[in-house]
């Protein structure tokens, strides 16, 4: 009873420590609530009761990098007291990370073996089977990793630096018992000075037995020292480094050569490591399933890749894996998958809040000095330090600029002003300049401003140049064919955008369904040409520039990719380049497909054109506005709309996809059926005449 009450009061204590890290880390951690929830969840019985566990409990988490995997990891540990049991591997492969991966092993095996341990396998993709092309890799460590994550136990060579010193000591003294050196207890026994002289031990010793000829001096067979060499290379035969000379002292000479040989064969056997009882935290970046993680746009709307994030799932998750690992491997990983989601813009406003605090608490405990941070310093490290695919760490680099290079001068101009400010507070005003204003209750006593260098406000001012008045039509055609040909208006335009490498300018639209059919096929692909098509209409034939250099080549690829391998076009079937490997494809030897793709190609362009045409008069406003100014938003593109739109209502605004035509075409065919019994079978094929591209006012 005793025992059982000493049980209950123990897990009790358990779920109130896991109670308060849960809390703790929602304080911690910003924008992943429901995350935390679910590795508490998931770890809460390893925690209760790791002994009933035979093998690893294994948690796979995955998101964009800086979101906060490997820390959580980490400070959970340190919640539940196993800061001082936590083991991170680093898996990105390096000779280098391959001798720290097995010098942790061992540390395990020396300190920790059998027992509950926390493991982080971070940077996971790392450790893939497969490369790009599908084909086994071969990696020494990944091995141990597989074994690690199956069952949890698995063998290392012991690998001892001070066994050869062993080896070589028992065939001394294997070669000095064949001369006459005798042993008992131990200890030699016979020809002592030949042994001391051979074995080349001190001389000073060496000649008190001589001179002093002490017959009954007791020499040890094995020395201090090379006891200490036996017993590092063989720790768990032993309780401690007495025992060692414990067992030799009842040997004799030939009894201690086999002695030496077990240690020897003992120190180069496997050794197995037992993390049966471990909880192994996966962690990794997959950037097959967050599409994403390669947008390094800072004009990109945070809350749009959020949006995007949410709707990844274990499915595709594991579609991932297959890419970098083989089936059975992922099957180990088990079905405990968490899906980190990118941070929205308010979970970044607040990441920035949570940081600025830390500046706020830290000066007040050092300093003794209030510091506080108006709204604009906020909306500054936002703008200046917001990568939505690149999580929290351009934010905190982005804070130091910002906060703390001025510290500094912030306490010597107090000194040498000899203020005694109530409180400072940092502001940003209008240009590249940071402004600290010293305040003595309502009174400011004393000011100065630095300025401070804003990359990327500086790559997004408006340039009113060629590049920009070219980027705004561009994208004002992408904009919209969207609009008129696939009745939906985009989230935002812009003209001018930070990210100028890969592109000067972009058109942000999100289709409301979730399926390509044939109809849409030709307006897509007018899409994509849109911005082609107007700068041929406004800037002249001989005028078009090369940047859509990209929206060409994604509208050639979506063109055969549809007639190719979706069956799109004359033929249903599957398309590939005659290659032995291609040998169940057809081979369009006679280019028909790649016929079909220019005709279907080319008719886009015509419809892209003759609809901007049609629209000349918005695609000019449009232009104009967006030559001046580096954006558009929804609401602003809607009144456009409104204004400058010929033949076109915004009723005709597709707001919700999932109902346009199939659901209802489907209820009513089975409605038809089940009113006219008897003709049923009759009717059914002329039903099925109504051709789906007829259906013109879903759009």
């Amino acid at each position: 009873m005793a025992r059982l009450q000493s049980l209950h009061k123990e897990i009790l204590l358990k779920k109130e420590i896991l109670d308060k890290a849960r809390t703790q880390l929602k304080k911690e951690f910003i924008g992943i609530d429901e995350v935390i929830d679910e590795v508490i969840n998931n770890i809460s019985s390893w925690y209760f009761f790791p002994s009933l566990q035979s093998k690893p409990v294994i948690i796979n988490l995955w998101g964009l990098t800086g979101v906060g995997k490997s820390s959580l990891v980490k400070r959970i540990a340190a919640l539940t007291s196993f800061d001082e049991k936590y083991y991170q591997f680093d898996l990105r492969a390096s000779k280098e990370r391959e001798w720290e991966i097995k010098s942790q092993l061992e540390d395990i095996y020396e300190n920790v073996n059998g027992y509950p341990i926390i493991i982080t396998l971070d940077e996971f993709q790392h450790a893939r089977t497969l490369d790009e092309t599908g084909k086994e890799m071969d990696k020494t460590v990944s091995g141990v990793i597989w074994e690690l994550l199956d069952s949890g136990q698995f063998q290392v060579t012991r690998r001892s630096p001070r066994v050869e010193d062993v080896y070589h000591l028992m065939l001394r003294l294997k070669s000095l018992l064949a001369k006459g050196v005798m042993v008992k207890a131990g200890m030699v026994i016979a020809r002592k000075e030949y042994f001391i002289k051979e074995m080349n031990l001190n001389k000073g010793y060496q000649q008190f037995i001589l001179e002093k000829e002490i017959k009954s001096e007791s020499i040890s067979f094995i020395s201090d020292e090379a006891r200490e060499v036996i017993y590092s290379i063989a720790k768990e035969k032993f309780t401690s480094p007495f025992d060692v000379k414990h067992q030799l002292n009842k040997l004799d000479g030939f009894e201690t050569i086999e002695f030496l040989i077990k240690m020897i064969e003992f120190a180069i056997s496997p050794k197995t490591v037992d993390c049966s009882k471990a909880l192994i935290f996966v962690v990794g970046n997959l950037d097959e399933a967050y599409l994403m993680s390669n947008n390094y746009n800072t004009d990109m709307d945070a809350d749009e890749f959020h949006e995007q994030s949410l709707k990844i799932n274990l499915t595709q998750i594991k579609r991932a894996l297959r890419n970098r690992f083989r089936n059975e491997q992922i099957a180990r990983l088990g079905n405990i998958h968490i899906i980190y989601p990118a941070f929205n813009s308010q979970s970044f406003h607040k990441i920035i809040k949570l940081e600025l605090g830390k500046i706020q608490k830290k000066v007040q405990s050092q300093q003794n000095i209030k510091i506080s941070f108006d709204e604009s310093i906020f909306e500054l490290i936002y703008k200046e330090g917001v990568y939505p695919t690149q999580g929290t760490r351009p934010i905190f680099t982005t804070i130091h600029q910002v906060i703390n290079t001025k510290l500094g001068r912030v306490l010597t101009e107090l000194i040498i002003n000899k203020l005694n400010p109530s409180r400072i507070i940092f502001r940003a005003e209008q240009g590249d300049l940071v402004t600290i204003d010293y305040f003595n209750r309502k009174n400011l006593i004393y000011s100065f401003s630095e300025k401070q260098i804003l990359n990327l406000e500086k790559l997004r001012k408006n340039r009113k140049d060629d590049m920009q008045a070219i980027t705004a039509v561009h994208e004002s055609g992408h904009a919209i064919i969207a609009i008129t040909l696939l009745k939906t208006v985009p989230e935002v335009i812009y003209s001018v955008t930070a990210d100028t490498d890969d592109s000067y300018g972009f058109v942000h639209t999100k289709l409301k369904w979730k399926y390509i059919n044939k109809e849409q096929i030709t307006k897509r692909l007018a899409m994509y040409l849109g911005g082609y098509a107007a700068e041929k209409i406004i800037f002249g034939e001989e005028n078009i520039t090369t940047g859509a250099e990209g929206d060409i080549s994604m509208a050639t690829n979506f063109a055969t990719t549809m007639l190719k391998s979706c069956g799109m076009g004359s033929l249903a079937a599957s398309f590939q380049v005659k290659y032995f490997t291609t040998n169940n494809f057809i081979h369009d030897e006679s280019n028909i497909m790649n016929e079909e793709a220019k005709t279907l190609i080319q008719n886009a362009f015509y419809l892209a054109e003759k609809t901007l045409k049609e629209q000349q008069a918005l695609l000019l406003k449009m232009s104009d506005y967006l030559s001046d100014n580096r954006c558009m938003n929804k609401e602003m593109i809607k009144e456009m709309i409104s204004k400058y739109a010929e033949s076109f209502s915004e009723n005709e605004l597709i707001e919700n996809g999932d109902l346009l035509f199939y659901r209802n075409h489907l209820k009513e065919i089975i409605k038809t059926i089940s009113n006219n019994n008897n003709k049923a079978f009759d009717n059914f094929s002329k039903l099925f005449e109504i051709s789906l591209n007829k259906v013109k006012d879903e759009y």
